[in-house]
C-alpha cells in the first residue's frame, strides 16, 4: 500500500573517493523530496576518515554510513544496503555522480506507473570534467524508448532506476557476475514484471573522465560479460544474440575471421564495424 509521503530508500556503494562520494551525498541532501534514507557501504576503503567525518558532522539521521573491514565488491555491498533499506521505494546514485534537487520527487510522482511496470527510468545528464553552472547547461544524454528488442541487445537503461524496494530485495544483484551487473537485475525485473516506464525529464548528472578509479573496469570484463550472455541466452532471438556476440568480441578486442564476420553479420553490426574501423 503506497502511503501519501513514502520513504524512499538510496543505496551507495563506495571505494576509495572520498571526494566524489562527498559531492554525490550532498546532491542527496539538496532534494526537494525529504522522506529519504540514505545507506552508504563504504568497501573497506583505505582512505575514509574524511568522508566518516563528513557524514558523522552532518548529524542527520537519515544517512547511514557503514565501513565494511573485508573488499567484497560492489554487487555485496549494494545487496548489504538493499537488504537493510526500510523503504517502501528504492533507487541507488553511483559516488561519482550526482542527481539534481527534484531526481526523487519526479520519479513518485509516475510510482502509479510501478502497478503495471517493473521500473521507472530517466535520462541523464553528461559531464566530461567540465564547470557548469546549471545542469541543464551540461550536454543531455538521452535514453532510448523501452522496447525489448533494443533491451535484449544492450543496456539502453542506463546505471540506476526507481522501484518498489521488495523487487529489488527479491532479485538483488549477481555477485557473480564481474560485469554488467545492473544489466543484468534491470533484465531480470523485466521478465518478472514487465516493460519499464521511461520518463523524459532528465534528473542525474553522470560525470565521467574524473581522473579517479573506476569500479566497473575490470580486466575480468569479458568473462563476465561472457557469464551474463550464458546466463541470459535462452531469452534473445537470433538478432540479439548476434549483437551481444558481437560485443563480447569487441570487449575482447579480438579480430573476426571471414567465418565468424559472415555467422555475425547483420545490419546493425556492419555499422559497429565500421565505426569501429573509422575510430568512433
Amino acid at each position: 500500500m503506497t502511503t501519501e509521503n513514502p520513504l524512499i530508500s538510496i543505496y551507495m556503494p563506495t571505494w576509495n573517493r572520498q571526494q566524489l562520494a562527498i559531492r554525490a551525498i550532498k546532491s542527496v541532501l539538496r532534494q526537494d523530496y525529504p522522506n529519504w534514507e540514505m545507506i552508504i557501504v563504504d568497501d573497506c576503503s583505505e582512505s575514509y576518515e574524511q568522508l566518516a567525518q563528513f557524514i558523522a558532522e552532518l548529524n542527520d539521521p537519515r544517512v547511514c554510513y557503514i565501513h565494511n573491514d573485508v573488499n567484497s565488491g560492489a554487487c555485496a555491498v549494494r545487496n548489504q544496503a538493499i537488504r537493510q533499506s526500510k523503504g517502501q521505494f528504492i533507487t541507488g546514485i553511483d559516488d561519482d555522480d550526482e542527481w539534481t534537487p527534484n531526481r526523487l520527487s519526479v520519479f513518485l510522482e509516475q510510482k502509479h506507473q510501478l502497478v503495471t511496470h517493473a521500473f521507472l527510468y530517466a535520462n541523464d545528464y553528461l559531464c566530461q570534467g567540465e564547470v557548469y553552472s546549471q545542469p541543464a547547461s551540461l550536454p543531455l544524454y538521452p535514453k532510448s524508448p523501452f522496447s525489448r528488442k533494443l533491451f535484449y541487445k544492450r543496456n539502453i537503461v542506463g546505471n540506476q532506476v526507481f522501484t518498489s524496494a521488495w523487487r529489488f530485495k527479491e532479485c538483488l544483484f549477481d555477485t557473480q557476475l564481474k560485469a554488467a551487473q545492473d544489466y543484468d537485475i534491470f533484465l531480470r525485473m523485466v521478465v518478472a514484471w514487465g516493460e519499464p516506464w521511461k520518463i523524459e525529464e532528465a534528473t542525474q548528472i553522470l560525470h565521467i573522465n574524473h581522473g579517479e578509479m573506476q569500479i566497473t573496469n575490470s580486466p575480468k570484463k569479458f568473462s563476465g560479460y561472457f557469464h551474463f550472455y550464458r546466463k541470459h541466452k535462452d531469452k534473445f532471438d537470433r538478432a540479439s544474440k548476434k549483437y551481444q556476440l558481437f560485443t563480447l568480441y569487441q570487449i575482447r578486442n579480438k579480430r573476426m575471421n571471414w567465418r565468424t564476420l559472415w555467422t555475425l553479420f547483420s545490419i546493425r553490426n556492419g555499422k559497429r564495424l565500421a565505426d569501429g574501423l573509422r575510430g568512433k
